[in-house]
C-alpha cells in the first residue's frame, strides 16, 4: 500500500513537471540536426548495449558462417526499420511537417522511460530470487541454434522484438527524428544511422569474421564473462536510459 502511494505521488509530480515544461516551450518543436544528435547520442549508445544479441549473433556466425550471420542480422534490422519508419513519421500523411513534428511528445517519452525503469526493477528482483535457475535456463537455451536462412532471419527478428531494453530507447530516438527541421532524405539518413548503431550487436560479429576470421571466435571464458555480466548490463541500461529520457522530458 505504501509503495502504491509513493508511486502515485511520484507520477503526480512528474505530470506537474511535464505540464510546467509544456507551458514553457513545445517539446515537439523543430530542432536542428546538431541538436538532435546531442539529444539522442547517449540514448542510441545505451540502446546498442545488448550482450544477448551479440552472443547469439556470434554463435550463429561461428557455427554457420557469414551468410547465416547476415540472415540473423537481417531479421534484427528489419524489426528496427519496421518500428522506426512509422514512428518517425516518414510514411503517409505524416510526411507533412505539422504532423511529423507532432509525433514527439513528453507523454510518450515518459511512458517509455517508466517502462524501462520498471523492466530494470523487475530484472533486478528476478535476478535476486531466481539467479541459479535463470542461469541454468540461459545455458540450456544457448545450446539450441535455429537451422536455415528463414529460421535464422526469424530468430534475429524475434531477438530484437523481445529486446525490451533497446526498443524503448530506440523508439524514443526515432520519434525525435520526426522533429528534425530537415528534408525527408536527411531524416531518413538519420534513421539509417541510428539503426546501424543500435544493430551493432548483430553486425559486429559479421564484421569481425570478415576482417579477422582467425581472431573472431569468442573464447569460452570471454563468453562466460559476457553471460555473467549480461543481466547487470541490461539492468544498468534500463535505469540509466530511463533516467536520461526523464531528464530530457523535464528539461524540454
Amino acid at each position: 500500500m505504501i509503495h502504491r502511494e509513493y508511486a502515485g505521488r511520484l507520477w503526480h509530480r512528474l505530470q506537474q513537471a511535464v505540464k510546467k515544461a509544456d507551458d514553457s516551450r513545445p517539446y515537439d518543436s523543430p530542432v536542428s540536426v546538431a541538436t538532435f544528435l546531442a539529444h539522442s547520442l547517449p540514448l542510441v549508445l545505451i540502446a546498442a548495449l545488448s550482450p544477448v544479441l551479440f552472443l547469439n549473433a556470434s554463435r550463429v556466425v561461428e557455427a554457420a558462417g557469414l551468410s547465416a550471420g547476415l540472415c540473423f542480422a537481417g531479421g534484427a534490422v528489419l524489426c528496427l526499420v519496421a518500428f522506426g519508419i512509422p514512428t518517425m513519421g516518414l510514411m503517409g500523411a505524416a510526411t507533412s511537417q505539422l504532423v511529423a513534428t507532432g509525433l514527439a511528445s513528453r507523454g510518450v517519452d515518459l511512458i517509455l522511460a517508466l517502462l524501462l525503469i520498471g523492466y530494470g526493477a523487475w530484472q533486478l528482483l528476478r535476478s535476486r530470487r531466481h539467479r541459479t535457475s535463470s542461469d541454468a535456463l540461459r545455458e540450456k537455451q544457448d545450446d539450441a541454434l535455429p537451422a536455415g536462412g528463414r529460421a535464422l532471419f526469424a530468430a534475429g527478428l524475434l531477438g530484437m522484438l523481445t529486446n525490451f531494453t533497446s526498443l524503448p530507447l530506440y523508439l524514443s530516438v526515432a520519434q525525435r527524428i520526426g522533429t528534425v527541421a530537415a528534408p525527408w532524405w536527411t531524416r531518413s539518413l538519420l534513421l539509417a544511422m541510428v539503426v546501424v548503431v543500435v544493430a551493432a550487436p548483430v553486425w559486429l560479429p559479421i564484421a569481425l569474421r570478415a576482417v579477422a576470421p582467425k581472431h573472431s571466435r569468442l573464447r569460452p571464458e570471454t563468453r562466460r564473462r559476457i553471460q555473467t555480466a549480461t543481466q547487470r548490463i541490461s539492468i544498468g541500461a534500463c535505469f540509466v536510459g530511463g533516467a536520461v529520457i526523464i531528464w530530457h522530458v523535464l528539461k524540454g
